[in-house]
């Protein structure tokens, strides 16, 4: 018998970087989605993701800003280890 629980609830404790999944994953969708809501609307970083293939199906803002701030990051430590002074 197939199960409707698999999705996990996983958020990042105010801005510890401390990534936490939720105590009673894999949810329904129903109930992941609505607990997202519920920590996306105090600000944290928050995504729903399926427990085997990793697929997000929700991201808070906050977390799509981390994300383009770590790319942003990653690019510019690339362009300063690669590229000459007058280049950048």
């Amino acid at each position: 018998m197939s199960s409707n629980k698999v999705w996990n609830l996983v958020y990042v404790v105010g801005n510890t970087e401390r990534v936490v999944s939720a105590a009673d994953n894999p949810q329904t969708r129903a109930n992941s989605l609505s607990g997202a809501e519920t920590v996306a609307k105090n600000g944290w970083r928050v995504w729903v993701q399926h427990h085997q293939t990793g697929k997000r199906i929700f991201e808070s803002a906050a977390e799509i800003e981390a994300k383009k701030a770590a790319y942003a990051r990653q690019l510019e430590e690339f362009v300063t280890r690669n590229l000459p002074p007058h280049m950048r």
